[in-house]
């Protein structure tokens, strides 16, 4: 115990860090809603590390933290990438290194990389003018029982999904009033997305070339024709630098190459699970094959289980995810279909970089299992264009669970 005090320090500072931005803290039901999604986030944490491990907690944690422990152990630190090594075990390593070696530090961090995620999705509902819907959009992006357990031990995804929404978040700063520093950082933030995980590397390259395009060359009212040819021409000179140097560090690849080793991966992946399959292989052999394997690998990924592939009370827990998962992407695209001018270029942007990552992740996944994993970095983009017509829809049933205030509203004008 003496040495997780860097761990116990974290958790009860991650409660003031919400203090620390003004729009947050100066709603309170918002303050109150992420402190109480945060003590989730930590009950799992304290679980997994001193109760037992926690399901859905297993070897990949344990392998992290493990090597994390191991690299502490070195002489020397460790600075660069071996197999089985990867920008978070090294993290985690530096962290152990400095605080000492402790599993509730390394889950703590995790739940940091939440806490900061919250604190983003907050500024962000700003920029869309949904206000209204603060306290709705952060207990539904905050306490889907799966994603809190991935988020609040050693794993990945936690770090994944704050990136990918900082990297959302700058593009639409980007978008609303065009800045050399969002730039910036929305490069910045896309670069330490992808080095989370090798498909993350190949969508990050589709993530900035989108975010470009549409934050700077879709901007058309108010400027002239030069402007707009400068605009077009320095888009397109970044997009293919971007290109360029993606190819060079292995992170670009062409959709053929894309999908060829995709379908070798499910092929590996299908003689490992058993239970969980969906058992959709991936034909690359033709044209045809692929129009008509694609889409139910995607539909497949994002919601099975089906009632009828139910076998275990996870699955039904799985199931009613996938539900949830279904109901804010249908309230998403109705809202998108009433949306037009501005609105509906923003929803064309949102809905476009969450689509693209989860079928990155599609082509890979195998199983609801690890699918309910994958789902955790774009799932709060799919809260955020969702959860509006889903209270909405909830408020029009008498549920009356989230407030009656009345503010401005953009996306569902």
């Amino acid at each position: 115990m003496m040495q997780d005090w860097a761990g116990w320090l974290l958790m009860l500072l991650s409660f003031g860090i919400v203090l620390m931005w003004k729009r947050v803290r100066s709603d309170t039901k918002v303050v109150h809603a992420i402190w109480f999604c945060i003590f989730f986030h930590h009950a799992v944490a304290f679980l997994n590390a001193y109760v037992g491990t926690v399901i859905g907690a297993g070897y990949d944690a344990f392998t992290f933290h493990k090597t994390g422990v191991e690299l502490a152990a070195l002489p020397e630190p460790e600075w660069y990438f071996t197999k089985g090594i990867n920008v978070y075990t090294l993290s985690l390593g530096l962290f152990y290194r400095a605080f000492g070696a402790s599993n509730i530090l390394g889950e703590e961090l995790s739940v940091l990389a939440f806490v900061m995620s919250c604190v983003v999705l907050v500024k962000l509902v700003d920029l869309l003018d949904l206000k209204r819907f603060r306290v709705g959009i952060i207990l539904l992006f905050g306490l889907l029982p799966s994603a809190v357990i991935f988020r609040s031990v050693t794993l990945r995804e936690s770090w994944q999904a704050l990136f990918f929404l900082l990297t959302v978040y700058w593009a639409v700063r980007l978008w609303k009033r065009p800045g050399i520093f969002k730039f910036l950082f929305m490069l910045m933030s896309a670069y330490c997305m992808a080095v989370q995980h090798n498909g993350l590397k190949v969508y990050a390259v589709y993530l900035v070339v989108i975010s470009v395009y549409w934050g700077v060359v879709s901007r058309k009212k108010g400027t002239s024709r030069a402007l707009r040819f400068v605009k077009f021409l320095f888009a397109g000179l970044f997009i293919t630098c971007v290109f360029v140097l993606a190819q060079k560090n292995g992170w670009f690849v062409d959709f053929g190459q894309a999908l060829k080793g995709a379908a070798k991966i499910r092929e590996y992946s299908i003689t490992l699970d058993a239970r969980a399959v969906y058992g959709v292989m991936l034909d690359t052999s033709s044209v045809l094959g692929l129009v008509k394997t694609i889409p139910i690998v995607f539909v497949q990924y994002m919601f099975a289980p089906f009632p009828w592939q139910v076998e275990s009370v996870a699955d039904i827990h799985v199931m009613l995810e996938s539900l949830l998962r279904f109901l804010l992407l249908y309230f998403a695209l109705s809202s998108w279909r009433r949306s037009s001018g501005k609105v509906r270029s923003c929803y064309n942007f949102l809905l476009l970089v969450t689509f693209g990552m989860e079928f990155v992740w599609a082509l890979g996944t195998i199983n609801w299992g690890t699918a309910t994993r994958h789902h955790v970095p774009g799932y709060s983009v799919i809260v955020l264009l969702g959860a509006p017509g889903l209270i909405l829809f909830m408020r029009k049933l008498h549920f009356k669970m989230f407030g009656c205030r009345k503010d401005n509203i953009m996306l569902l004008k």
